[in-house]
């Protein structure tokens, strides 16, 4: 049993940090708690569903710039 909570708790920690690699202005080096990442990957994909929404509204314009509406850095400085 040990072995098996060894190997699933080593498979979370590599997905968590897969998916912090995927995550834009996050340096490779900076060490993020699990939920840190969980809040940046959510913001982020709400940054991403409302810049193709607004596409879908205003063709031809990009997809726009980052908005201080939701996209946060949870890193403290």
């Amino acid at each position: 049993n040990a072995a098996r909570e060894r190997s699933r708790v080593q498979t979370l920690r590599h997905a968590f940090l897969e998916l912090q690699k995927t995550l834009p202005s996050v340096p490779p080096d900076t060490k993020l708690s699990k939920l840190d990442v969980l809040l940046l990957a959510t913001t982020y994909i709400a940054h991403l569903t409302r810049s193709l929404q607004d596409e879908e509204e205003s063709p031809g314009e990009g997809l726009g710039t980052l908005r201080g509406d939701g996209y946060l850095h949870p890193v403290k400085v």
